[in-house]
């Protein structure tokens, strides 16, 4: 068995279970879920609690235990140092693993050395950890349930043009180390890289700033939409919308880069940030965060 712990938003939770999900694919083995640190409601400051979004996928969705957790850790947010390596001793002792991601945004080839019996913590956000398994996680990542007819009618609209989405995301960014992105050093440049390459496009803006949006992007001449059809637990929508755009112009967010990801356009056109972060400091490379068809400006 491998248990993969989910925490943080969809795009997380996402790249967690394509992760978990490739190793036990690859070891024959099943896969269950930590849902634990989702569902902590520890009061903490300046912390964006989360819930479980994976749900709403055709995912094998098996939750793990309490009781099959802790054969492996702690809490990992709310233990002492003593606990942990009381527990590394436990792991040695009954043959159970701890594979922690070492660097955020870069492949660890160590994931092809994990056995059964192991617990995966991280963020694991790269397609290094899961582009063996690609046709697999589109079929796991498609819905559970129809789209609303609203949403379905989108989608009919965006297949029949040179769709192109472009996802500003602002609001809980303005405290947080992930950069603002603003219109000229980054919506402008890629706006004209497809220009320059594809016919007649259609840019659908996807946002949860719509009136940013509105007042910011006045100065770019082009034929576009701001989709604001989908809000709070129906956000994941605008994931599948994006996906089923021709092309996506990403924002430093992993909500955008699975939108791009499940896009199935062999000549999809994906541009991506340079940079994700307002520090360098805090993360000194995202190297291999971007995959290498994509375009980084």
């Amino acid at each position: 068995m491998i248990i993969v712990s989910l925490f943080g938003g969809l795009g997380n939770q996402m790249f967690q279970y394509a992760c978990g999900k490739a190793v036990a694919m690859k070891l024959g083995v099943e896969l269950k879920l930590d849902v634990s640190l989702v569902v902590d409601r520890t009061p903490r400051e300046n912390f964006t609690y989360r819930d479980y979004e994976l749900a709403v996928f055709n995912i094998q969705d098996e939750i793990a235990t309490a009781e099959e957790v802790r054969k492996f850790i702690p809490n990992l947010w709310n233990s002492t140092e003593l606990m942990r390596q009381l527990y590394k001793v436990k792991r040695i002792v009954t043959k159970r693993n701890l594979f922690r991601e070492k660097r955020v945004f870069r492949y660890n080839n160590e994931i092809e050395s994990v056995t059964d019996n192991s617990y995966l913590y991280g963020y694991f956000q790269t397609e290094k950890y899961f582009e063996n398994q690609r046709e697999e996680l589109l079929r796991q990542f498609s819905l559970k349930n129809q789209l609303d007819e609203k949403n379905a009618s989108i989608v009919k609209q965006l297949r029949s043009e040179n769709s192109v989405s472009i996802h500003v995301r602002r609001g809980d960014y303005a405290n947080s180390p992930f950069s603002l992105l603003n219109v000229e050093d980054y919506y402008q440049k890629a706006i004209e890289v497809i220009l320059a390459n594809i016919d007649a496009p259609v840019f659908y803006v996807f946002t949860n700033d719509s009136k940013w949006v509105e007042e910011n992007f006045k100065v770019l001449k082009i034929n576009k939409s701001i989709v604001t059809l989908n809000t709070g637990n129906q956000s994941f929508k605008d994931m599948i919308l994006m996906s089923n755009c021709k092309h996506n112009i990403c924002a430093n967010s992993s909500f955008s880069w699975w939108g791009a990801w499940l896009n199935t356009n062999q000549g999809k056109i994906v541009i991506t940030p340079k940079s994700w972060f307002k520090s360098t400091e805090y993360v000194k490379s995202t190297y291999d965060l971007i995959p290498n068809k994509w375009l980084s400006i």
